[in-house]
């Protein structure tokens, strides 16, 4: 029997864009953010977070490999990453459709707030994403959270990921042909539990 799935939402109104990693996508200081105002009010309007989380033992059968049960990962980083852990968490987390048909609309609108409503959107959603790493772990200890694009780990790993996940039934993410997910402001993460 495989293990079950969890799925939550995270309110909008919860999820606050760390200053500091808005400014660093905006290319702005810190203290300018604050006018952004408008368009983060705008952003919430748009949201509809929610995850989906599994817990999965880790084994090591080659050198480079990490097994978590629903396909062998080759990564030597994940491998250093994931340390002499026995299990970790899947994790995936959007901000929903809803996000990307407002940026789209705001790309023809307004060039301005479509680039910040864009910067504000990815600071929300690494926000959403430590929200449900939180929500999912509990008082465990765990290792940094790891995504398909670190390192040697390939994109290619979104593809059984999401699946072992049902995160298209679960969540609504699908992932394209390029392997990129959609809705676009969607992180997934294999979290290593700490023995």
């Amino acid at each position: 029997m495989s293990p079950a799935v969890l799925v939550g939402r995270i309110g909008a109104e919860d999820l606050i864009p760390d200053p500091r990693e808005t400014a660093l996508r905006l290319g702005c200081p810190a203290d300018t953010v604050a006018s952004a105002d408008a368009c983060l009010k705008e952003l919430r309007e748009a949201v509809l977070c929610r995850y989906a989380a599994c817990r999965l033992p880790v084994s090591h059968p080659a050198e480079g490999m990490t097994d978590l049960g629903f396909g062998v990962l080759p990564s030597f980083d994940l491998v250093k990453n994931l340390g002499d852990c026995r299990e970790a968490f899947l994790l995936a987390v959007t901000l929903g459709a809803g996000v990307d048909r407002l940026l789209l609309r705001l790309s023809h609108l307004s060039p301005a707030r479509h680039f910040i409503t864009d910067a504000l959107a990815s600071a929300m959603a690494e926000a959403a994403c430590d929200m449900a790493e939180a929500a999912v772990k509990g008082s465990l200890s765990c290792r940094p959270r790891y995504s398909p694009g670190y390192g040697d780990l390939p994109l290619s790993v979104q593809e059984p990921l999401l699946a072992r996940l049902d995160a298209s039934r679960r969540i609504g993410v699908t992932l394209g042909d390029a392997l990129l997910m959609s809705p676009s402001k969607s992180i997934t993460a294999i979290i290593g539990i700490l023995p």
